[in-house]
């Protein structure tokens, strides 16, 4: 499966910013420079500065209409993040989504792998790939060290599976006698939460300084949902929306008749006035 045109506008747009966030080492600097090269001034008169919400992440987002295959651009967008990122070993990624129906979908799309998704990641990471529900990830279910160390770990979450105030979310956050083989290998303990037993999956993921993606990253404006992207402890994160929040760093965006000139709108839109609800 090919990306389309604009598809691979969004994926080149995300390349550059990468690529001048290698040469600043700085993402305000990188987001200033994307713009200023498409000839949009960053201020009052053109786009609104970067916003810094985890301090020192990357974040920017992506701005794609619905039925612009986002969960698609995310698949095309893993290696190059990784690859501007080559001292992130492993690599992990937490793919997380606002609901149990996108949830399933995300899911069962990425774990087939005679779908066009899972085998564009396939083709990027070698075959080495391996897809988790929190489910799997709370009871060790194919999830060690050794298979972590060996592939790209993808995990599909939802947001109030980790957001802390949820009672689901708080399993997270507690013992796990399934984890105890990873904290030997943390790396660096000083980033641990505090006041969390060391083998609750939160620790788990926050050793593997994951690259976040958010889909549907509206949805994640919250101070629960802001404390949740960094309780991650994220290297890298990408958000995905057709109606971005105020604070998003949009590092491209697509409109609808890009996606019409490329068939992707089927039905027609009719719009009218109401009296009333």
């Amino acid at each position: 499966m090919e990306l389309k045109g604009f598809q691979k506008e969004v994926i080149g747009d995300l390349n550059r910013f990468l690529t001048l966030l290698t040469d600043y080492e700085n993402s305000r600097k990188a987001y200033q420079m994307l713009w200023e090269e498409k000839g949009v001034p960053v201020g009052p008169e053109g786009m609104q500065p970067y916003a810094m919400s985890i301090q020192g992440v990357p974040q920017v987002c992506l701005k794609v209409p619905t039925g612009g295959g986002k969960t698609f651009l995310a698949a095309n967008s893993i290696r190059p993040i990784f690859d501007a990122m080559p001292h992130i070993h492993p690599k992990a990624v937490a793919w997380l989504v606002p609901s149990d129906a996108i949830l399933r979908q995300t899911v069962r799309t990425l774990s087939d792998h005679e779908h066009p998704y899972r085998q564009k990641i396939d083709a990027d990471f070698a075959g080495k790939v391996e897809i988790y529900t929190k489910e799997q990830l709370l009871t060790g279910q194919n999830f060690n060290p050794s298979s972590v160390d060996e592939n790209l770990s993808i995990f599909i979450l939802t947001y109030d599976s980790f957001r802390t105030s949820k009672k689901d979310g708080r399993k997270a956050y507690q013992q796990n006698g399934n984890l105890t083989l990873f904290p030997q290998y943390f790396d660096d303990r000083q980033s641990l939460l505090p006041d969390t037993d060391e083998t609750a999956l939160i620790q788990v993921i926050r050793s593997l300084n994951p690259v976040v993606v958010v889909d549907e990253s509206h949805h994640a404006v919250s101070k629960l949902s802001l404390e949740m992207l960094a309780n991650f402890n994220p290297c890298f994160v990408l958000e995905l929306t057709a109606t971005p929040k105020k604070d998003s760093n949009i590092i491209s965006a697509v409109d609808a008749r890009k996606l019409k000139k490329e068939e992707m709108v089927k039905l027609p839109v009719i719009v009218y006035n109401q009296k009333n609800q």
